[in-house]
């Protein structure tokens, strides 16, 4: 991963961290507050969404882009967990109260200033995932603050309190498609201030957040947390990274975000050493159609046959700037191509700065394009393939984007790819859009509603960390890995009934789990009382500690089956020491020229012999200690 001189470049970072609430019910309404996984919906709604005016009197960019999609848009509801609130039909009830709780835990615990009167403002999108066009949102705390481990400040500008959006299940024939169920279930949305200015710090920062979060009642599953950075370099401007999903893509996406920005100013500087304006920028398509009917490459004889238009501009002097890369196997031409599959709707464009041959592109059909485009030694040539409406849509989202290489890098946000790199979603989106709700009364925090919070304030986790690594002598990553994976609850219950090896609870709670969730079992089947009574049995060693991976197998997979209903089917039995000296002493007697040749140092194979016998049904530990003493015996009367 290349690296830079942050302070030289001028990074700064700043975070926008979302975060569901672990509630009963939703934020405005009474519906319950749970996704219903994959069962299928009861009824689809159709709408259609139009822009409209922000409290400023002005379009929010943003939202005239998302217009332009031309984007159908589908509900999909079910009867007895959906009511017409989220329908748009019925105005908000009452704000939930105990998210309201929650959330003012969250500002106390990151130093914020509560607001004493929340108004509910409305926040326009029109993106579809929210069926009235508006997400409900209010301020609840500002001024806030968080330290880094190295004692750094970052200020919490705001945490508001607001409505999760539906949750997009597919695109199909121009229809986005919307599950209403995640629609207003109570979220938290912390924002920093640009205080962040190098990518680790930015890394550290989301992870103490998310740390603080979900050591409170916050939903502990994946999908409940989401994280946003707005990154911006001294020559460049902000830019608003969606859709992190994991804290180690955050100083790959920065690296990488860095490299576009510092490239897009490169392109600018080449085009003013090259002189060329924005005026130098055509906008005249010329229509290639009857030029490459007899074309060997199959796709565009394909797509005209089809009834499909080929057009083409010409770029002057554009020649190596679409092929100019910006981030790794990503370029100039990936940008703007990127940004008219967004708007426009067409898959890509081509551009002669690529390997024409690749699309099967003869000699003569390149040399008659650019011929056709009047093509000198240094331009650089378009193509689009698709309906005239759809070209002329695609050509102006590629002149827009083009023009604005000669100011550099365009305000916009994008969505974060596994690869480290970033693709266009949308225009950022600005003020405009932000209006007060007028079906919503004004929502009080009064002083002894906030006492009686301060009075129950979890301790920080970072303190809990130490605590707890230092008590039971493990890493600290492990006690975070507990408290990111929701489990740090269940291990306090554990630690009590088994305290003889923490070790094991952890290794079973965290990477017995992740490893069983790859073979794809499903270890959400198996309960807090399962896991109690796993660790009673091993406690009192009715089971050794090599039966907990098999016995959590069969739970994933057999839910309905109780611990004991489970260890019959594994036929696990657990074994006195009288008979397990019985079983070492068989398999010591069986092995005594093994014995005479190695003496101690045959203990290996003969464990290897005696647990296969003995596996899960006591603790290696003793069969070790037996095994020794066995042997030990043995020498001694040989």
């Amino acid at each position: 991963m290349q690296e830079f001189n942050y302070e030289k470049l001028g990074l700064i970072c700043g975070l926008e961290i979302h975060q569901q609430l672990d509630t009963k019910t939703k934020l405005f309404c009474r519906c319950p507050a749970e996704l219903q996984g994959t069962r299928e919906p009861d009824f689809t709604i159709a709408r259609t969404q139009r822009p409209v005016l922000g409290e400023m009197g002005v379009y929010d960019k943003a939202m005239l882009t998302e217009y332009e999609k031309g984007m159908g848009i589908i509900y999909e509801g079910y009867d007895d967990v959906i009511c017409t609130y989220e329908l748009d039909e019925t105005p908000p009830f009452f704000c939930n109260e105990e998210a309201k709780s929650i959330a003012l835990q969250l500002a106390l615990l990151l130093n914020a200033n509560i607001i004493e009167e929340m108004h509910v403002c409305r926040k326009n999108y029109l993106d579809g995932s929210v069926p009235c066009g508006f997400q409900r949102t209010m301020i609840l705390g500002t001024d806030g603050f968080i330290h880094l481990e190295n004692g750094k400040k970052i200020r919490i500008d705001i945490l508001s309190l607001e409505e999760e959006a539906a949750r997009k299940m597919k695109t199909e024939n121009k229809n986005n498609y919307f599950r209403l169920d995640r629609l207003g279930i109570p979220l938290v949305e912390v924002t920093t201030k640009p205080d962040i200015n190098n990518p680790y710090e930015c890394r550290e920062c989301a992870e103490r957040i998310g740390l603080l979060l979900w050591s409170t009642n916050v939903k502990k599953v994946l999908g409940s947390i989401r994280q946003d950075i707005n990154v911006s370099i001294k020559a460049g401007t902000r830019i608003e990274i969606k859709g992190v999903q994991k804290l180690g893509w955050i100083p790959l996406l920065i690296n990488h975000e860095i490299s576009r920005q510092i490239k897009l100013l490169e392109i600018k500087e080449e085009l003013a050493n090259r002189n060329l304006t924005e005026k130098d920028v055509s906008e005249k398509l010329v229509d290639l159609t009857k030029i490459m009917g007899d074309s060997k490459s199959n796709f565009i004889v394909k797509g005209i046959k089809s009834g499909k238009k080929l057009f083409g501009i010409n770029f002057k002097g554009f020649k190596g700037i679409f092929g100019k890369e910006l981030m790794e196997d990503y370029r100039f031409g990936t940008e703007v191509s990127s940004k008219v599959k967004s708007i426009a709707g067409l898959k890509g464009l081509i551009h002669s700065d690529e390997d024409l041959k690749n699309y099967k592109f003869s000699e003569e059909s390149i040399k008659n394009i650019k011929k056709r485009l009047k093509i000198e030694e240094n331009d650089c040539f378009v193509l689009l393939l698709g309906s005239k409406q759809e070209i002329e849509k695609a050509m102006d989202v590629i002149i827009n984007r083009v023009k604005y290489a000669f100011k550099g890098v365009p305000p916009e946000t994008r969505r974060a790819l596994e690869n480290g790199n970033t693709e266009f979603l949308r225009e950022l989106h600005g003020g405009a859009r932000l209006y007060p709700d007028t079906d919503s009364p004004a929502i009080i925090n009064t002083e002894k509603e906030i006492d009686k919070i301060r009075k129950n304030l979890p301790k920080y986790p970072w303190v809990t960390i130490k605590e707890y690594s230092k008590k039971y002598e493990v890493e600290d990553r492990m006690i975070k890995d507990l408290i990111f994976n929701g489990k740090l609850s269940l291990f306090n219950k554990l630690i009590e009934i088994f305290p003889d090896n923490p070790l094991i609870i952890l290794t079973t709670l965290l990477e017995t789990t992740t490893a069983l969730r790859r073979d794809g079992k499903e270890v959400e089947n198996i309960t807090d009382v399962d896991y109690k009574e796993i660790f009673k049995d091993l406690k009192n060693k009715r089971i050794g500690k090599e039966a907990i991976e098999d016995i959590m197998i069969i739970k994933a997979d057999f839910p309905d089956l109780t611990i004991e209903q489970v260890k019959e089917k594994l036929s696990i039995e657990s074994i006195s020491i009288d008979d397990l000296k019985k079983v070492i002493e068989e398999i010591v007697n069986k092995n005594i020229d093994l014995l005479k040749k190695r003496e101690m140092r045959a203990i290996g194979p003969l464990m290897g012999e005696v647990m296969k016998k003995v596996r899960g049904k006591i603790d290696g530990a003793i069969v070790s200690k037996e095994l020794k003493n066995s042997i030990t015996k043995k020498l001694e009367e040989m």
